[in-house]
């Protein structure tokens, strides 16, 4: 019983300590790193049919949110209230979309988290999207419809759950529709009124929705399988066929109005994005040889 105990502590020693050293990417957006992101939205998206004469929207490094009475993101150490704001559609009317990717490419196994406040207040019934994804080229922004827009895989997600399509994940230029066995609720549902969004939001403002509060996304992609995850609860799970093709890239914070509708009053609807980490998955060969070595270490130490 004791070997057995002293393997698990050795184990875990490992998988900590290799987690730990093959972090990627971690911003707390505490400083403003958009020298680290490339913009992409409605001016430069490589489409042209998409392109607009402007953007209608904000990109605002280093926020504080604390302005808006919002407290400091689940996974904030140190209490502070820093992060990336954005919004879309701030007077124009009409469609718009903002997409950042980080400068670093990220391929093979890894996990992708990230926390996320859609403030959700005034009127105006617009509904306007977060996105979040991976293995993007980086050249066109991410938006599941209205236009549809992107490539590697996204989720897209509303505050409110005004729309039929709540959450919904993209594939390499399609949406995946709803009724689809990837959506793991009782309905295969996008809409919010599924058991499983109900679940992870029973008490929100809009109870099955995050909006006006935090909640924090995980994206795993671990071999042919890639799981998106909210507040610890799966929520997508859906088979790659390559990596190379749809996940292997660059990693996208995006948002977007796909409505003409306004907020009212002016920005009253956006997304905060903050604590941003990758981290790479350590390969099983490579995490029993920790493990192994931690092992002989606690005997040498007998």
């Amino acid at each position: 019983m004791k070997t057995r105990q002293l393997l698990a502590a050795a184990l875990a020693a490992g998988f900590v300590a290799t987690s730990a050293s093959a972090a990627i990417i971690d911003d707390n957006f505490d400083v403003d790193s958009s020298a680290n992101y490339t913009q992409v939205d409605d001016t430069n998206t490589a489409t042209v049919a998409n392109q607009l004469g402007s953007f209608d929207g904000t990109v605002t490094h280093a926020y504080d949110y604390s302005a808006d009475g919002i407290a400091a993101a689940p996974n904030t150490v140190g209490g502070t209230t820093i992060g990336l704001r954005m919004t879309a559609n701030d007077t124009g009317g009409a469609a718009s979309h903002v997409s950042l990717f980080h400068n670093t490419a990220v391929s093979g196994d890894y996990t992708v988290q990230v926390d996320i406040y859609m403030g959700v207040t005034g009127s105006g019934g617009t509904t306007e999207f977060a996105n979040v994804g991976v293995g993007s080229s980086g050249t066109d922004y991410n938006s599941i419809f209205t236009p549809i827009s992107g490539d590697g895989r996204f989720l897209s997600m509303t505050g409110e759950g005004g729309s039929s399509s709540d959450y919904r994940h993209f594939v390499n230029g399609t949406p995946v529709n709803s009724g689809d066995a990837t959506y793991l609720n009782d309905l295969n549902t996008t809409n919010a009124t599924g058991d499983t969004y109900q679940n992870i939001y029973p008490n929100t403002d809009f109870p099955g929705s995050p909006g006006n509060s935090w909640t924090t996304l995980l994206i795993t992609v671990n071999g042919s399988t890639i799981t998106y995850s909210l507040d610890g609860t799966a929520i997508i799970q859906d088979t790659i066929a390559s990596q190379a093709g749809e996940t292997d890239g660059f990693v996208g914070l995006s948002y977007g109005d796909v409505f003409t509708s306004i907020a009212t009053p002016f920005q009253s609807q956006f997304v905060i994005y903050d604590n941003l980490v990758v981290t790479q998955i350590p390969e099983p060969g490579s995490l029993a040889l920790l493990g192994l070595g931690g092992l002989a270490m606690l005997r040498r130490r007998r």
